[in-house]
């Protein structure tokens, strides 16, 4: 495989890029210029499921190469934008402590758990009826900043272009586009996918998340803090509180309806004063068994979709990018809970 065009430039497509480019292969990246996924993502690198109590997907793989690909990058970018990250979780319920309290024990939660005895620690202003548990091992990009200086890296490598893909530029016999023919074409378009009509089959959908811009002198500044949503301290008592989960929303729109929704949130939470500095919307590509979509089109060949990594995008893009690199370079195969394959039957 000699030379890729990939067709969006968010944490899928750049992260592929790049890991096609360590193998050699020329690589060229089609961003529309407006991303409205990764670069407004809050960023964290969760290793619970904190709604089912449980673990994330392939959380022992996923975490800590993400860990060792950001850091890595770093140092290519030149650029800062990987953190440590204090996960404190308030209990909603009885039974979500008793989950935590039995799970804490168990091997493969231990490395993320940290041991609790005292769950009925005092945290200042903090709503705390069923007490809390400290989660390890996470950590955040700071996603504005990295896919800013991603798309930097890339331009100066003469990989990235901007502009919007236009079907009519397409010829699918020969694999060209703009006149120029490619040896694969992959599909990295988040919640744009149903605009593309090779992979509809995956029915990748809209998931419309809000986020407000807060500041509080009353927060922790060490700690996230979660309950139903979150409150991400990002430095000089700002916050993130977020965020809304808003399905088949197509629409791009900030709404009063998000904005009191998160406040509530954030009074389940705590009852610091704060003050609202701004909102934002994304839209995440999010799949209905909540796997990603990855593979090549069963009759059109050399034609690739690498999408609906959801809420969990900054943690799987690092390993799933590597994995399909090594899918089409190699022909490794995907791991099936990932595989386009999945959608016929």
């Amino acid at each position: 495989m000699k030379n890729t065009l990939i067709i969006g430039g968010g944490i899928a497509g750049s992260s592929l890029a790049i890991q096609l480019m360590k193998r050699g292969v020329g690589v060229t990246l089609l961003d529309r210029g407006k991303n409205h996924s990764s670069a407004v993502a809050s960023g964290m690198v969760n290793p619970m499921v904190f709604r089912r109590m449980n673990l994330s997907w392939r959380v022992d793989e996923m975490l800590p190469y993400a860990r060792d690909f950001y850091l890595e990058l770093e140092d290519t970018l030149k650029a800062k934008f990987y953190d440590t990250l204090r996960i404190r979780r308030f209990f909603s319920s009885e039974q979500e402590r008793g989950y935590w309290e039995k799970k804490q024990h168990e091997v493969e939660y231990q490395k993320y758990l940290t041991l609790h005895y005292d769950f009925d620690e005092k945290v200042p202003l903090a709503k705390n009826e069923f007490g809390s548990g400290i989660v390890k091992k996470a950590f955040w990009i700071r996603s504005k900043r990295f896919m800013e200086k991603m798309h930097l890296f890339l331009k100066e490598q003469k990989v990235l272009q901007y502009g919007q893909f236009e079907p009519a530029k397409f010829i699918l016999e020969e694999l060209s586009y703009d006149g120029s023919i490619y040896d694969s074409i992959v599909f990295c378009c988040g919640s744009d996918n149903d605009k593309i009509p090779y992979f509809n089959q995956a029915n990748i959908q809209h998931n419309r998340g809000q986020i407000l811009h807060i500041e509080s002198s009353e927060l922790s500044q060490h700690e996230l803090w979660n309950r139903k949503g979150f409150i991400l301290p990002v430095g000089e008592e700002k916050f993130m509180l977020g965020a809304t989960y808003e399905w088949n929303e197509p629409s791009l729109n900030i709404t009063a309806q998000a904005r009191e929704k998160l406040e509530e949130v954030f009074q389940t939470i705590t009852e610091a004063s704060y003050e609202v500095h701004g909102q934002t919307v994304g839209m995440r590509p999010t799949v209905a068994d909540r796997r990603p979509v990855m593979g090549e089109h069963p009759e059109h060949r050399g034609l690739f979709i690498f999408n609906g990594l959801g809420t969990k995008g900054y943690m799987l893009a690092p390993l799933l990018s590597l994995e399909m690199a090594q899918y089409m370079t190699e022909g490794i195969a995907l791991h099936k809970e990932v595989a386009f394959s999945r959608f016929y039957k």
